[in-house]
């Protein structure tokens, strides 16, 4: 089950390369942005999987779960400044 767990670690790096990749050659705003939101997804999936490796996995759920919120708050916060104010 351990080489699982390493297995899945070098698919959710590869597939975070690629998002970055992703990012550095799109040019519409938007297009960076969900790329960016999709990489704090995977972020919070590695954070998950490498507390399964280390297995401690309450310390590393409270990790994710501060980062899964703030990656909420940020994804607000810019969806509000694209959008515009509103009169």
């Amino acid at each position: 089950m351990h080489k699982f767990w390493i297995f899945s670690l070098i698919v959710l790096v590869a597939i975070l390369l690629g998002l970055l990749l992703f990012v550095f050659k799109k040019n519409k705003l938007i297009n960076k942005l969900n790329a960016i939101f999709a990489m704090n997804t995977v972020i919070v999936l590695l954070i998950m999987n490498i507390g399964m490796i280390d297995g401690r996995m309450d310390m590393y759920s409270d990790i994710a779960l501060s980062y899964s919120i703030l990656g909420f708050v940020t994804s607000v916060i810019l969806a509000k400044f694209i959008g515009g104010k509103r009169r």
